[in-house]
């Protein structure tokens, strides 16, 4: 019975060692990165081309600045980025399909800030 007991905890040591790459990814810091940074930027980008791309009324959204960056580093996909964002309209309304950065802000007596 002792053989037995102590064959079953040796196991569940084991089995709790062996993680799988997605469970060691997980257990990685976030990391700070700069807000300026040519990467975040780029991120930035792309998030709002693809939250503009999905909204279905409304102006389209321009980037007002980073608010704050974390960077999760993953071994097998690159890495995450989790932004906060401001963000202002434009003039240009969702459906004319333009890119954020083509559009002119709105005056600021005209728009308000909203935090994505």
């Amino acid at each position: 019975m002792v053989l037995l007991i102590s064959m079953l905890f040796g196991l569940q040591v084991l089995c709790s060692w062996a993680a799988s790459p997605s469970a060691r990814e997980a257990l990685t810091p976030l990391l700070s990165r700069n807000c300026d940074d040519t990467a975040v930027e780029e991120a930035a980008d792309l998030a709002l081309r693809q939250i503009n791309a999905d909204r279905k009324e409304g102006y389209v959204l321009s980037l007002y600045r980073i608010f704050s960056v974390r960077e999760h580093t993953q071994e097998t996909n690159g890495s995450v980025f989790y932004l906060i964002l401001d963000v202002v309209d434009t003039n240009c309304h969702v459906l004319s399909k333009k890119l954020w950065k083509d559009c002119a802000k709105r005056p600021t007596h005209e728009t308000y800030f909203t935090g994505l």
